[in-house]
């Protein structure tokens, strides 16, 4: 299959997020991606993936299928997650979503939001309650929010030329500094729009309700 541009997901060996949350995304998805032991989580789900990526030490059906592409990447120097964007980056993905990050370990919880920032900009973590971008020197306007749902802001670094719209606590060229100062603020409008001057900020957007 064409594996070019398009619309990706991402499979992290994590706990996959709610069906209300997943379901909508693989429907989306052109191209899904499993991080080598997600692969046994999209066989149990009875979703194909078109290909396999990572080191493959957590794996456990390796019988290769037909329409999946395996792709051994054995540096311990990145996560199987990070290799997976530099995948999808050198195969000009369009959007990329990404699901799979949560439970397990607490450094592979917290590695996820870290890898964003060197991810592709069209990058979204899907969580249960939830979604993550991070923004770095640039701008992102996010439709169909739910008036009320809480957004919160997390700089990694000194983040300069911060400009908030669409929320009840609007920001204009404002420098964030790491720390909780842009925690708990709410959505105003049903789209928000969001600029990063210099450095990079973790965007969290959480509806007021998820159904399971």
């Amino acid at each position: 299959m064409a594996m070019n541009g398009g619309h990706w997901l991402i499979c992290a060996d994590g706990t996959w997020p709610i069906p209300a949350v997943r379901k909508p995304l693989f429907e989306q998805a052109d191209v899904v991606v499993a991080c080598d032991g997600a692969y046994d989580q999209c066989l149990e789900h009875g979703i194909l993936a078109h290909v396999v990526l990572g080191d493959m030490d957590s794996v456990e059906n390796t019988e290769e299928t037909s329409g999946t592409l395996w792709v051994h990447k054995t540096s311990q120097e990145k996560s199987d997650l990070s290799k997976a964007f530099e995948f999808a980056q050198e195969h000009d993905a369009e959007i990329i979503d990404v699901i799979g990050v949560e439970g397990g370990a607490l450094g592979h919880q917290i590695a996820p939001l870290f890898a964003l920032y060197d991810a592709p900009s069209n990058t979204t973590l899907h969580l249960d309650q939830g979604r993550v971008l991070c923004v770095r020197n640039s701008s992102i306007a996010i439709d169909s929010i739910e008036i009320g749902s809480c957004v919160s802001l997390f700089a990694l670094g000194p983040a300069h030329g911060v400009h908030l719209r669409g929320c009840q606590w609007g920001l204009d060229g404002e420098t964030l500094q790491p720390g909780t100062q842009g925690l708990n603020n709410k959505a105003t409008q049903s789209s928000i729009e969001f600029t990063v001057e210099e450095g990079a900020v973790l965007l969290c957007i959480e509806p007021i309700k998820v159904d399971p």
